[in-house]
């Protein structure tokens, strides 16, 4: 760190600690969930320019030129995004434990992917940091981060893996059992038609 630099960032300008973790959680589920899927360029440069920026303090300015999005060559990209989608699937996995979680949290400051900030209230929080030529992994990292440093109960507890389609969210009810919302309503429907028929054969030997 430089002398220049804060031990305390300031939020962005009327950013309050909640909100601005809570959009730090949602980027980082977006780029899981969403962009990492797709292997499209302008996605990935969406995703940078928009959920991404608005959550991180950039530090210091490269030299050298920006690689964006659209200078990566389709077969280099959709390997990249696999990549980074499986070191932060891992990560994710890390913080279900609560001694993985710690590890996880102390390489992270060690690293310097999130600072200490605080929001014009005074509360105080993390937030992410861009630094020159950071891995695309260690972007997302910085996100998830920043709101597991904050909130690391909701992932020992509410952080799960959908088995039927893979989609990563949190919902301390749908984590016990590992199915998100949308497959547990596709088997009620799929367990309807054959209840009634049930109950009707029922009735009738009644």
């Amino acid at each position: 760190m430089s002398p220049q630099t804060p031990l305390v960032l300031a939020l962005p300008s009327r950013s309050l600690v909640t909100t601005f973790t809570d959009g730090c959680r949602a980027a980082a589920l977006d780029f899981v969930n969403r962009v990492a899927l797709s292997s499209d360029k302008e996605l990935l440069a969406e995703w940078l320019r928009g959920p991404y920026r608005a959550h991180v303090v950039t530090l210091a300015r490269s030299r050298t030129r920006r690689m964006g999005a659209a200078s990566v060559v389709p077969g280099a990209l959709a390997k990249l995004l696999a990549q980074t989608r499986l070191e932060v699937s891992l990560n994710l996995l890390r913080t279900r434990d609560p001694e993985e979680g710690v590890g996880f949290g102390y390489s992270a400051l060690a690293a310097g992917l999130v600072y200490r900030a605080q929001d014009a209230t005074g509360a105080l929080s993390w937030v992410p940091v861009a630094q020159p030529r950071m891995r695309l992994t260690d972007r997302v990292l910085s996100l998830v981060a920043a709101d597991y440093l904050l909130r690391s109960e909701d992932y020992e507890t509410a952080l799960f893996t959908c088995s039927a389609c893979g989609l990563t969210a949190f919902d301390a009810a749908r984590a016990a059992i590992g199915v998100c919302r949308a497959h547990a309503q596709s088997d009620i429907r799929e367990l309807g038609p054959s209840s009634a028929l049930d109950d009707m054969a029922l009735a009738s030997v009644g």
